[in-house]
């Protein structure tokens, strides 16, 4: 019903879309018949491009905010750094992660594929206050949609999205928010949980500045961010601990899903007993395995992750010279 949906919409508005720049409209989802959204299309889109693609989470407050007048405050920085932004619409009570919200954002992101030429690989989120927090909790619940995170301002607690930071590995943060906008709060233990959970952090907080989405130099600053997340590479997948030497060991794949095996790649030139042990974060041994290698061929041995609930985790191998490498992976 949901591929019948898209395609009927698709091929509805395929006209509509293409001829312009902007778009407000609207197509019955759940129990909404109208369910709202915006889309600004920047002068540089090519259709024959991938191209980057942004989402746009706005505040509660439904006086000011719903997605046309949170895509209006977009447009500038979308069209600077050439993204196609989409906004969906929180409905009445301005909340964009109430339950029909969240998955009409990833219906409304799946349609943006269908609709446009996406680089489904340079897919981000941004949004202001409770859009802000939005970004911690749908983004990181649905980690493997995106490359990058740009809360400003976020509305959010540590408790909010404590059950699920550890999926902000290897991703980029960067974190706006006002020195006056509860920092103690909302700012710091948010940028530590992502750092302790080894994402790439980066941020700004403003002096002077309060719960606000008009600072001063607003473009730029969100120009600087955007640029960065794109930029910055956390795909990092054989950072080492407490090593003495390299063995040279590679790991695949990385991210692995919690249904898959973790494939392990033991080069020609390392042989003998070998003891591998899964850690968590906290250095708890959570399995271990021993391997005996005898040939100076290169091997691949799968390793059951059965044990591991979705997080970070570290591969830690050993061999009877004291040698050892400690190999950092995700759960997904």
């Amino acid at each position: 019903m949901k591929k019948l949906l898209l395609l009927i919409f698709s091929l509805f508005t395929f006209l509509n879309i293409f001829a312009q720049q902007r778009i407000d409209d609207n197509f019955a989802f759940q129990t909404d018949p109208a369910k709202k959204y915006s889309i600004y299309v920047p002068s540089g889109y090519d259709s024959n491009t991938p191209h980057t693609l942004m989402l746009g989470l706005h505040p509660l407050n439904t006086a000011r905010w719903d997605s046309q007048s949170w895509c209006d405050t977009l447009i500038n920085f979308a069209e600077t750094n050439n993204l196609l932004l989409v906004c969906p619409d929180g409905g009445a009570d301005g909340a964009v992660d109430d339950p029909i919200d969240t998955a009409f954002t990833s219906v409304l992101l799946d349609s943006m594929e269908t609709w446009y030429n996406v680089d489904t690989d340079r897919v981000y989120a941004m949004g202001f206050s409770w859009g802000g927090k939005t970004v911690y909790t749908y983004g990181l619940n649905h980690i493997n949609r995106f490359k990058g995170f740009m809360p400003i301002g976020a509305a959010v607690t540590l408790g909010e999205v404590s059950g699920v930071a550890s999926n902000a590995a290897w991703h980029p943060f960067y974190l706006v928010h006002g020195a006056n906008d509860s920092p103690n709060t909302r700012f710091t233990p948010l940028k530590n949980a992502m750092e302790n959970n080894n994402a790439c952090v980066n941020s700004l907080l403003m002096s002077g500045v309060g719960h606000t989405i008009d600072f001063p130099n607003r473009n730029q600053i969100l120009t600087d961010a955007f640029q960065w997340i794109d930029s910055v590479n956390c795909a990092e997948t054989t950072a080492t601990i407490d090593f003495q030497n390299e063995l040279n060991i590679n790991i695949f794949p990385n991210p692995v899903a919690s249904d898959d095996l973790l494939n392990v790649e033991i080069p020609e030139s390392l042989n003998g007993n070998l003891i591998f042990e899964i850690l968590d974060v906290n250095g708890k041994i959570i399995q271990q395995q021993h391997i005996s290698k005898t040939s100076n061929a290169k091997e691949t041995v799968p390793f059951s992750i059965s044990k591991c609930p979705k997080g970070m985790y570290f591969l830690r191998v050993k061999n009877t010279d004291g040698e050892m490498n400690s190999l950092k992976f995700q759960v997904n």
